[in-house]
């Protein structure tokens, strides 16, 4: 499958699969709309050219060694996380969010937690709701006050977090399709297992999204899916980290809500497997994606936890192209978008196809926008980016770490 971009028009370049038919200036036109994206091999890369599944033929890579704190991706503010698509946080932002939650209380404590409710992960979702919700009205509470004497359970809060994202998929498709519809039918059934034995499944909900729209158009499955994945991963989940954490103090709980939302830097082929340290095989991806996914096989993981991850993947990109142009990403990163199509698409078997500009086209789209050049960024010392460890409550990883 061809995943057509699907912000780039937003973003103020064009790609190669919208150029031909529009009004893109001429200047911005890609110039290789026929050609095949050149193959360069970076001499300080000639090394991995074993790079996947050992000495088969694989693509020729323009990146650089890199440690996984010092990808440059890191640094930059709302990026979309190239897995679930959901805004990521860079360390300095998850510093700022724990500094202020876990001093606020009452009506400020909501606050805070509303302005960035929609960067909590799934299963941390379901509790920091909870604190938003009872927050204002317990003006002296803070976030330790109100998860300790709350009555709830986590399983509690896990089905209560279902209901709300259910409640919203079902709004969604009235809007698409109208009052009485397959979506909101099927919907409704799935509502009901939230309180039998064998519970609900979220990867059959989202199996059985699938299925119901396959046949429609691509907006309306991906306003759909949008929507459906923001569902809790597991009771357990949701459980695990209402537990342990439901006692301990303000900051260690605000830290630990947010952390699933910080970026890490994912190993598109797994380091387990022999994957690079290089920035070709380097992708930015959210700790809950990236440590859930641990060493599972590409196309598994997402085609059972994150259906809309092509989409993604391609937002990411387009993102990252747009920082690359204005020269935020310094003067490493112009064969970035091309490395990264080559890696996703080698690694999901060709299933994975992003639409991305050349470090020509990235050239051609700065020069018509007024950009000056890109200058080099400082190489961030070892350690200065927070490393994020493997959250309670989340999966274990199939095979060892691979960051």
């Amino acid at each position: 499958m061809r995943v057509n971009a699907i912000s780039t028009a937003n973003l103020g370049f064009a790609s190669k699969s919208t150029v031909k038919n529009s009004t893109i200036p001429q200047s911005l036109k890609p110039i290789h709309d026929n050609e095949e994206i050149l193959n360069k091999t970076n001499e300080g890369s000639k090394a991995i050219m074993n790079y996947f599944f050992g000495m088969q033929n694989v693509p020729s890579f323009k990146g650089y060694p890199c440690s996984t704190s010092a990808f440059v991706v890191k640094q930059i503010d709302n990026v979309p996380c190239a897995c679930c698509g959901k805004e990521m946080m860079n360390a300095k932002e998850q510093n700022e969010f724990v500094a202020k939650a876990s001093k606020a209380k009452g009506q400020e404590l909501a606050d805070v937690f509303n302005s960035n409710f929609h960067k909590f992960r799934r299963n941390e979702r379901a509790v920091a709701r909870e604190i938003m919700n009872v927050a204002p009205s317990k003006p002296n509470s803070s976030i330790s006050d109100i998860l300790s004497s709350t009555k709830k359970t986590g399983s509690d809060l896990y089905k209560q977090e279902c209901t709300i994202v259910l409640d919203e998929v079902d709004a969604i498709a009235k809007e698409i399709y109208g009052e009485k519809n397959k979506v909101s039918n099927y919907v409704s059934a799935q509502k009901q297992t939230l309180n039998k034995k064998e519970g609900f499944r979220r990867n059959i909900f989202l199996k059985g999204i699938q299925n119901i729209t396959k046949e429609d158009t691509k907006e309306n499955q991906t306003k759909l899916m949008d929507k459906a994945i923001e569902l809790p991963l597991s009771e357990d989940g949701v459980t695990k980290v209402f537990n342990k954490y439901k006692n301990s103090d303000s900051t260690s709980i605000a830290r630990r809500l947010i952390s699933t939302a910080v970026m890490t830097t994912e190993h598109i082929h797994p380091k387990s497997n022999k994957g690079a340290n290089n920035t070709e095989n380097y992708m930015g991806e959210c700790a809950e994606c990236n440590n859930n996914r641990g060493s599972a096989d590409l196309n598994t993981y997402w085609q059972t936890v994150y259906p809309n991850m092509p989409e993604n993947v391609q937002r990411y990109n387009d993102y990252i192209t747009d920082k690359i142009i204005k020269g935020e990403m310094g003067t490493k990163y112009e064969d970035y978008p091309v490395d990264l199509e080559k890696a996703v698409s080698s690694e999901s078997k060709n299933v994975i196809k992003l639409t991305i500009l050349t470090p020509e086209e990235i050239d051609k789209a700065r020069k018509e926008k007024g950009i000056a050049d890109p200058k080099p960024l400082p190489e961030p010392a070892e350690g200065e980016m927070t490393i994020v460890k493997k959250p309670s409550g989340s999966k274990k990883p199939r095979k060892p770490s691979r960051r």
